[in-house]
Parts: C-alpha cells; structure tokens; sequence
C-alpha cells in the first residue's frame, strides 16, 4: 500500500511540473507603418543598442529613431538613389551604399555624410567592419571591395563571374562570403577566395563563429560546423528567406516572404525546426536586427515590425487532462483593451494554428502555428497596435476549424 501512494505521489507531482514546463511560445511581433517612407521598401535596418537604429530603402529614404523604434525621423544623405545596405559600428560612425558607385559615411550619427567612389557597375550588396578602419563591401556586379582607412578609400579586391551577397570576417584574414550558387573562404584577409559550394539560391548568411553558420536558399537552410566543408538540409516554413539571424548553436530567427506574405520564423534547435511568428499580409520583411536576444526589429515595405522579447508570446498548457473534444473559447475580458485571454481544447496531438483577422478577412497575426499535444491552452494576446473595431479568430487543426468574434475598444 504504501508503495502504491509513493508512485501516485510520484505521478501526482510530475504531473504538476509537466503543466508547469508546458509553456510554448509563438509571436509578439508588432508592426508600425510608416507614412513618411512614402510606401518604399526598406531594405536595411540596423540598431546598434536599444534606442538608436537606422533604416533605408528606395528613393534614397533614411530613418532614424533615438527611442527604440517608437518614433522614425527621414534624414537626407544628399542622394536619392536606392540605398542597399547600411552598417553602424557605434551611435555616431556608420556607412551606407546604394545603387551609385559610392560607399557614404557618416561620423555624428547621420546628420551629415561624405562620399569615396569604389569600383562598380551595380549596387552594393553588404558591409561587414572588423573596426573603425577595416571593413567591407560586396556589390551585386560579383566584386568586394575593402578599405583599411575607415572608408576613405577603397581597394579591388576581386572580381569574378559570381553575384556576391552577405559578407563575414572572423578576424583580419578570416572570412566567409555567399552568393547564388556560391560559398566561399578566403584566409588571407579577402586576397582570395575558395569557392566551396556549386549549386542552391543562396539569400542570407550568418556565423557564430568560424565553424558554425548558416546560409538560406529556396524553401531551405543550410548549416555547417565545420566552416562550411560539409552542409546539413533543413525545411523552412518561408519560401524566399532575406534576413538569418542566430545567436548562439540553438536560437536563431529568419525572415523573408510567402508569396504576398511577410513571414517572420524562430528555432530552438539550431535550424532542424521552425515555428511561424509573424505573418505581415501584402508585404515582405527583407533585413532584421537585435539589439539583444530578446529585443528586436525587422524591415519591410514601409514598414518596421519589432518584439520586446525574442518574438515570443507564453501559450501555456493549464491543463494536461485529455478533453473528449477540439473547442474554441470566448475571449475574456470581451470587449477589451488592449489584451486579452484566449482559450482552446486539443483533444489529441496535432498541428494547430490559431489566427486572427479582421472584418474584411485580412490576416492580421498569427498566435499559434505548431504541433502541440492534448490538453487545454490559454494564451495572452495583446492588441496594441491594432485599431478599434472587431476581428476575428480561428483555431485550425486537420479535424477542426472554430471562428470567433472579439471586439476591441481603444
């Protein structure tokens, strides 16, 4: 007898810190359109702590914010070209490159900018600075360029029948460049390069270090640990991927588009999976940046979408007992402002999404969108950014599909 109480105290208690742990997460992205971009792209953006960051894109727009993003003010580098890629280094010294054949730098934060020609016939494609001095540059006409004077000159280094795209040093003579159809190596600080893949649409590119990277192609990513001799394959929920982030072996984020779609995605386990954090409707997130793990920002088309804490939103299991049925619940507090609690039954393991819209059918967030396993959920979801009015929300599984209404009042 006593043993048999032991074990049900046993189960009893685990059961408890299995509802506890089961705490999932899924996105918190909020999105700010900007009306003084006048509807352009922006292809960059990058902060370089919590306040400060910069944002660029057609017709020569520049932004920048001093408040995290709450706010975006236009700054003129005196030119109205496309700009392609931007690079900060501290709050004051930073670098731009656009469709012209000159690399822009400034050293008081933006307000004014000075020009050095480099050798190209198309746009710039990608900065990447060791320090103040030495950096560089790749453009979309397969060339790299590199200065060790802090831009005020910059020197060939090579050119060659490969479009060139995201650019990494590890050290002076340690780097890694990607292209279509194109990995290479050099160790001789950009001399020369030995080209290492031969096939794949290649879109982004990131390392932790000298061996662990990754690249993005079609639908797919790639990762090496050994400095890219050999590649693992991995699916990704986003069919052109722009931006790759990783901040260590496990967590990492990519962004890019679904046909019309913005799609922002995350991993816990290095790249193997993924799970959908943001889908921006009509739209595209091209660049993203992270001041920390937690505090991020991403670019679209006039538009910037950021999270406070690493995109995540907690989906907690408050229930591990099995329902005898799939159920969508009335949101609490309804009407409300600006969150509110949502609850679901999973009567067995499935893949689930739970979206909302608004009145006219148009996506506006995505909550949930993974395999989860049986039990009751609630999750916290907070509308601030969105306008007064009602919107709708829908559970999907491969059994069941439930829409609700929900009315916000600001």
């Amino acid at each position: 007898m006593k043993i048999k109480i032991f074990i049900h105290l046993v189960s009893f208690f685990c059961s408890l810190l299995f509802v506890q742990s089961a705490i999932f997460s899924q996105s918190v992205w909020t999105t700010q359109y900007l009306n003084n971009v006048g509807g352009n792209q922006l292809r960059r953006v990058q902060f370089v702590n919590q306040n400060i960051g910069w944002a660029c894109g057609g017709n020569g727009t520049l932004i920048k914010t001093t408040n995290g993003g709450d706010t975006w003010t236009p700054m003129s580098t005196g030119s109205t070209s496309y700009l392609t890629c931007i690079y900060f280094i501290d709050e004051n010294t930073g670098w731009i490159g656009s469709q012209q054949a000159v690399i822009k730098k400034t050293t008081n934060g933006g307000i004014s900018w000075y020009s050095a020609p480099i050798q190209t016939s198309d746009f710039s494609s990608d900065f990447f600075f060791l320090n103040g001095l030495t950096g560089f540059v790749t453009s979309h006409d397969s060339k790299i360029h590199k200065t060790t004077d802090g831009g005020q000159t910059w020197n060939l280094l090579i050119a060659s029948s490969n479009a060139y795209g995201q650019i990494q040093f590890f050290d002076a003579n340690t780097g890694v460049v990607v292209a279509p159809s194109y990995f290479g190596k050099s160790v001789n600080g950009g001399a020369t390069w030995t080209r290492v893949l031969y096939d794949g649409v290649n879109q982004a590119m990131t390392f932790i270090n000298p061996l662990t990277g990754w690249i993005t192609g079609t639908g797919g990513i790639r990762k090496t640990t050994d400095g890219g001799d050999t590649w693992s394959s991995y699916a990704l929920p986003i069919q052109t991927p722009y931006a790759l982030k990783f901040f260590n072996a496990n967590v990492g984020w990519c962004a890019g588009s679904n046909g019309a779609n913005g799609i922002i995605a995350r991993t816990l386990n290095g790249g193997v999976n993924w799970t959908v954090q943001s889908t921006e409707a009509s739209n595209v997130f091209w660049e993203m940046s992270f001041a920390n793990q937690n505090l991020g920002w991403a670019s679209g088309n006039a538009i910037i979408s950021s999270t406070q804490n690493g995109g995540l939103v907690s989906v907690s299991q408050i229930s591990t007992t099995v329902p005898n049925k799939f159920s969508l619940n009335q949101n609490y507090p309804n009407p409300f402002n600006p969150s509110t609690k949502i609850s679901f039954d999973i009567k067995n393991s499935t893949f689930a999404s739970l979206k909302i819209f608004d009145v006219t059918g148009k996506e506006v967030k995505t909550l949930v969108n993974e395999n989860i396993s049986a039990g009751r959920y609630e999750i916290n979801f907070n509308a601030y950014e969105l306008n007064s009015g009602v919107y709708l929300y829908t559970l999907t599984t491969s059994e069941f599909t439930e829409t609700k209404k929900m009315m916000l009042v600001k």
